[in-house]
């Protein structure tokens, strides 16, 4: 609208101007270097208006001629980003599909192509990691770290090289470092507190979990379980410090973060324990049965109680039974205590209820050792031990990531080093974890 408005008052001025010039025509004169020229006041501006177009025109004419250099440099340098821009997407390609000498050939075309690092540094670092040229990939990564705009991605790329070269130290350093340009990526606070817990550094590690938690990088019960092994093992580097008392405190609070946690509660039942606080420790462990019946709770529970007699332990282990009075660790429990105070047909009973829920080779071997001690009838030994030689294998400690086999849980896996990866699982799981880890290696 307004520019309607705008035309129609020019129009309107331009006509005003020619009515008035018509009305009033006027005669000039110009003498100029022995030339004469009288003409009217109208034709003379009309000739000023044509000799302005005129040099209009030769200017623009000048302007297309002198910008005819810098248009076709500019074109080229347009033609050269393209072709450098479908060269870094084809080495991307090839990074992708694993070609590297394509992926290579394409790094070094982009990167004569575009001649700006930051964009072509990245796919040659790729490449040659692709081939196998760990040091060039390393100087190419290092290299991007010197502009800001790069830094990040060359120290993911020096953390990814570290990690896969075994160099624990680095690794853990390129991680802080990126961390602290990027704390917001998930993948990357992850991989700091796993480098954090294989050193050893759990305070630090805990710092970094705490972090996690907040971004609900891990899910909430994978955080309670990492919360609560961080907390085990500062505990114990507090107890190997003199420091029970703050061990103590530890302890419980990666009981409460998770209250199945087996270790933890071992230890720390037997910390209350040498505190006088006997009762107390048995309380946690009872509180433990609940959740996840064990060997070594029961063990370590019965081991409270190491000066009582043979019957006392069994009143004992009842106590231990009644908690979670339908699973096979209770029938266990009772049945070693019958066994260790001579009550035969009480031990077999157990042994025999404990087999219905899971025959296992430990069930046979001590049926064998109850009709041994009791009768001494060699047929019957036999027969049980030919059972557990055909039964299942036991329960055991496994590292699920690598399926190698543990005599207790640890927060690092010994062959592998993975964090939290030993789990207690049945005879026919472990033994397919070894299979799958075997096939992967």
């Amino acid at each position: 609208m307004s520019r309607v408005l705008l035309y129609l008052v020019t129009v309107g001025l331009l006509v005003a101007a020619a009515v008035w010039f018509a009305d009033n025509p006027g005669d000039v004169a110009i003498r100029w270097r022995g030339w004469y020229v009288e003409t009217q006041v109208p034709i003379l501006l009309l000739g000023l208006l044509a000799v302005l177009f005129s040099l209009s025109l030769v200017f623009r004419l000048l302007q297309w001629l002198f910008a005819i250099p810098s248009r076709w440099t500019r074109s080229r340098h347009a033609r050269r980003q393209r072709k450098g821009y479908l060269a870094l997407i084809d080495g991307l390609s090839a990074v992708a599909a694993g070609d590297a000498d394509n992926a290579f050939r394409n790094a070094k075309r982009a990167d004569s192509l575009l001649r700006d690092p930051p964009l072509t540094m990245l796919l040659s670092a790729q490449a040659a990691q692709l081939s196998g040229d760990a040091e060039a990939a390393k100087t190419h990564f290092a290299t991007m770290l010197e502009r800001p705009e790069t830094a990040f991605l060359g120290l993911r790329g020096l953390l990814t090289q570290a990690i896969k070269d075994g160099d624990q130290a680095a690794a853990l350093d390129y991680a802080r470092r990126a961390h602290t340009l990027n704390p917001d990526a998930p993948w990357l606070t992850a991989t700091l507190f796993d480098l954090q817990a294989r050193a050893g550094l759990w305070s630090d590690a805990q710092t970094t979990l705490g972090h996690a938690t907040k971004r609900n990088v891990f899910a909430p019960e994978e955080a309670r379980r990492k919360k609560a092994v961080v907390l085990f093992e500062r505990a114990r580097q507090t107890e190997d410090a003199g420091n029970h008392r703050e061990s103590a405190k530890l302890l419980a609070q990666a009981v409460e973060a998770d209250p199945g946690f087996v270790a933890a509660n071992v230890k720390l039942a037997r910390l209350r324990a040498t505190e006088g606080k006997t009762r107390r420790g048995a309380g946690l462990i009872e509180d433990a049965w609940r959740f996840a019946p064990h060997p070594d709770l029961a063990h370590a529970y019965i081991g409270l109680f190491d000066k009582e007699d043979a019957l006392q332990r069994v009143r004992r282990a009842e106590t231990l039974a009644a908690v979670n009075p339908g699973h096979v660790e209770s029938h266990m429990v009772l049945a070693e205590a019958a066994l260790a105070a001579e009550l035969w047909g009480q031990a077999r009973n157990h042994l025999m209820a404990a087999a219905e829920l899971r025959p296992s080779s430990r069930v046979w071997r001590l049926l064998a050792e109850v009709e041994d001690r009791e009768t001494g009838n060699a047929e019957a030994v036999r027969h049980w031990l030919a059972q557990a030689a055909d039964a299942k294998g036991d329960p055991g400690w496994l590292c699920r990531q690598c399926g190698s086999p543990a005599d207790e849980w640890s927060a690092a896996c010994t062959s592998c080093h993975g964090i939290d990866t030993i789990v207690w699982t049945d005879a026919a799981a472990r033994q397919a974890t070894t299979r799958l880890a075997q096939a992967a290696q």
